[in-house]
């Protein structure tokens, strides 16, 4: 079996730390409301597909960098903050295209009824990369639900 040069492993490298980039990118630009920006980390005619089985058993589908941002807007608009953790992420590389699989904790600062709250989601991200033009950008990003948590916020 052959070994891989030292420039496969170099680019290896580069390739795995520009998909973090990428991912903890979308999460900083989230937490900033800046969906343009969120959209434009997805090819041209990319997909955002999320799945909330506790809402309805159909995923809604985004498609396109207009009706993802969109979208975002329409999502981040009942929240007064967000942070988002991004946890572990895993790739598998194919030249110019990837797969990988990230953890997220997503936490949602709102107001009910006069009350703070905060809800916490645990997020699973499968996502899709292709690189255009030399960057790494989102193809699919399909948004799995495993845990929610919902409750008053503490005070400061």
């Amino acid at each position: 079996m052959d070994q891989p040069s030292s420039d496969d492993e170099h680019r290896e490298t580069v390739d795995r730390v520009a998909l973090r980039g990428l991912v903890d990118t979308y999460a900083w630009l989230v937490d900033r409301r800046d969906t343009g920006a969120v959209a434009r980390l997805f090819s041209p005619d990319g997909r955002l597909v999320s799945h909330f089985p506790h809402l309805d058993p159909a995923p809604i589908v985004r498609a396109g960098r207009d009706d993802i941002g969109a979208a975002l807007v329409e999502g981040l608009a009942r929240y007064l903050t967000t942070t988002h953790v991004v946890g572990g992420q895993v790739v598998a590389l194919h030249g110019d295209r990837a797969t990988g699989d990230t953890t997220c904790l997503a936490h949602h600062v709102y107001d009910r009824q006069g009350e703070r709250r905060m809800l916490v989601l645990a997020v699973r991200y499968g996502d899709e990369f292709v690189r255009l033009d030399g960057e790494w950008l989102f193809v699919e990003r399909q948004l799995r639900l495993d845990w929610r948590e919902d409750r008053p916020m503490a005070e400061r």
